[in-house]
């Protein structure tokens, strides 16, 4: 079936302007992550040491690292420090002495921050042979000390970012490290500036609304644990949270097919629902697996998703307020630009009445695309019959029951185990990181977009080449779904299975 694309964040369809709120966006993210704090009487006890998750912290070396005992071990190729929580504090030296990268600061003020100069304005443009180049073009393999070197330069350029100007206080939440992590996490298979554009897009393009949106989104994946639900195996989530399990056995949310836009189908049945049977954190966290496995089954240039309610057996038992509220919370304000269209078929009498109390609830964009349609003929303009289930009130052709295929029906592990591989993909996706950042921070220290021409198509590249490194990383970092076990996920250029 051939499907008509859609691409909503695809940086070449951008204007000027907006090129230059897209990097207000990656100049105030790169501030935070790597700028000195602007008062000198601030204690340096406030920035701890950003340490690596996996024993070491990103030095500027390119043949040692810093475990957390504090001993130096060799740097070998293709390794670097990976989602950091600390940092810490070094002198500049010469010859063999150890750099290591000056601490993030947290920051003592918190968005609608007025960015009057919002270029980083430090890196001289690169040319054929300059180091960056040449860390990115390596081939497969990348350069021994590259993340090093490219955390180390933009750790040193920082020194001149600008200073913000804070239009009111507010105070961050969490540590610099741990909202980059969050980013990069978030980011996921994603191009970075897609992630980034979602954001913009959702805010009508106010930089400062849309930092204060995106901010929030990452401590929301904080707060909620989005980590550990995308960690954690099934049963596991279903020994911490019990009811998870079964919600997914009932079948009140799966994934099926696409529609006609290309876009992946999530179908919910809340007449399968009863708020009563599960704690409210299952059902949280049950949506945000449902989330987080939606944008897996993402492949450009679609970058949204379509949900379809079947409400032909919904009845006030059904209804649960507090999911509802949550769920529109993380749609809207978390996932933003994730959903194509939500279709509303054969909704009772009794929802108009629900409706004047949700719809309020929702943001006018959001609202636009929810659809209502009673018949087979009406939900055909969203969805081909040869995609939908038979024997629903969908009406379609697919004959396939659903049915739930649990672990024990997969012999590989959840999670793969083997330390060494896990390292190589986890140390060429900081690089991979670390690489794009540096070049952002190129290309926002040149003054005119015409003269970045060269950085722009560089930094483009390496963007879209970081969905290789994500997917390489997943089988070591995500559990194992059931959709991982019927097919439907694997990485780009496998064949995926629509049905369950």
């Amino acid at each position: 079936m051939k499907h008509q694309s859609e691409s909503t964040g695809h940086v070449g369809n951008l204007t000027p302007e907006q090129w230059g709120a897209l990097g207000e966006i990656w100049s105030f993210l790169l501030h935070l992550w790597y700028s000195e704090p602007s008062s000198p009487t601030r204690s340096n006890s406030m920035h701890p040491r950003r340490a690596s998750s996996h024993g070491f912290s990103i030095a500027a070396s390119n043949d040692e690292v810093q475990n957390h005992n504090g001993e130096h071990q060799p740097m070998s190729s293709g390794s670097s420090g990976h989602h950091h929580k600390h940092h810490r504090r070094g002198s500049s030296s010469t010859g063999g002495e150890r750099r290591s990268i000056s601490p993030p600061p947290a920051s003592p003020t918190r968005l609608s921050q007025s960015f009057y100069q919002p270029s980083i304005a430090s890196s001289p443009p690169t040319g054929s042979h300059s180091p960056i180049n040449n860390h990115i073009h390596s081939g497969s393999t990348f350069l021994p000390g590259g993340a090093a070197s490219a955390a180390a330069a933009l750790r040193r350029s920082s020194a001149k970012l600008k200073p913000w100007l804070p239009a009111k206080k507010f105070t961050f939440k969490y540590s610099p490290a741990e909202y980059q992590t969050a980013f990069w996490a978030f980011v996921q298979a994603e191009h970075p500036d897609t992630a980034v554009l979602r954001f913009l897009r959702a805010r009508k393009w106010n930089v400062e609304k849309a930092m204060e949106m995106l901010i929030l989104a990452l401590e929301w994946r904080i707060s909620m644990g989005v980590d550990e639900v995308v960690q954690e195996s099934e049963e596991a989530l279903e020994a911490k949270y019990p009811g998870f399990l079964e919600q997914l056995k009932t079948g009140k949310v799966i994934f099926r097919g696409h529609d006609r836009q290309g876009r992946p189908l999530c179908l919910l049945d809340p007449s399968l629902h009863n708020q009563h049977a599960q704690s409210h954190q299952a059902v949280q966290k049950l949506s945000i697996y449902v989330i987080e496995t939606a944008r897996m089954m993402l492949r450009p240039p679609v970058e949204t998703i379509s949900v379809v309610f079947d409400m032909s057996s919904f009845s006030m038992s059904n209804m649960d307020w507090p999911t509802t509220k949550f769920f529109i919370h993380a749609a809207e304000a978390c996932y933003p630009e994730l959903l194509g269209v939500c279709v509303v078929h054969k909704a009772p009498w009794i929802f108009g009445a629900l409706w004047k109390a949700i719809s309020p609830m929702l943001d006018p964009v959001i609202r636009a695309k929810i659809k209502f349609t009673n018949n087979r003929k009406d939900l055909e303009e969203f969805i081909a019959p040869d995609q939908l289930m038979k024997g629903k009130a969908y009406e379609g052709e697919d004959d396939v029951p659903y049915q739930y295929v649990g672990p024990e029906a997969d012999k590989k592990d959840l999670v793969r185990e083997d330390p060494e591989a896990k390292q190589r993909a986890l140390a060429r996706r900081k690089e991979m990181e670390l690489t794009f950042e540096r070049l952002t921070e190129i290309w926002q220290g040149q003054k005119q977009l015409s003269s970045s021409a060269a950085v722009i198509q560089e930094r483009n590249e390496v963007g879209m080449r970081m969905a290789d490194t994500w997917w390489a990383t997943e089988p070591y970092t995500r559990a194992r779904t059931v959709y991982h076990r019927i097919g439907a996920i694997q990485p780009p250029g496998h064949s995926l299975v629509d049905s369950v």
